[in-house]
């Protein structure tokens, strides 16, 4: 496929590491240039690429981060419902049990249960 040769070979055929840059091995920060060789399968392609192909290529691309973007926010959307569901209903089961305690042991919460309820 698509390699970029860290290497040079000599007409006897060993390999020759090239000089380290200061900021080590594989870097080029200010050193010399490296070049990335494209087999002739790309150089087609490239070739093949006009001003129409470029723009519907952009836009495709632009549609594919659009929808990548819409199913993030809903999926966060998503579990924000979930999560306030369920401390809705943990927040009334809690409130349920307090209301429940209270009643049972507080004789005029239970004499106005009994008068709300006609039980």
């Amino acid at each position: 496929m698509n390699t970029a040769r860290t290497t040079t070979r000599r007409a006897s055929g060993w390999a020759v590491e090239p000089p380290e840059d200061g900021a080590g091995p594989g870097v080029a920060l200010g050193g010399r240039p490296r070049t990335i060789r494209f087999p002739p399968f790309w150089h087609a392609w490239f070739a093949r690429q006009t001003e129409p192909r470029l723009a519907a290529l952009d836009e495709l691309v632009d549609a594919h981060v659009e929808r990548r973007a819409l199913r993030r926010y809903l999926r966060r959307l998503k579990h924000a419902m979930v999560f306030a569901f369920v401390a809705a209903a943990a927040a009334a089961h809690w409130f349920s049990d307090q209301v429940a305690w209270l009643a049972a042991h507080v004789p005029a919460l239970r004499a106005l249960w009994k008068l709300l309820t006609g039980a």
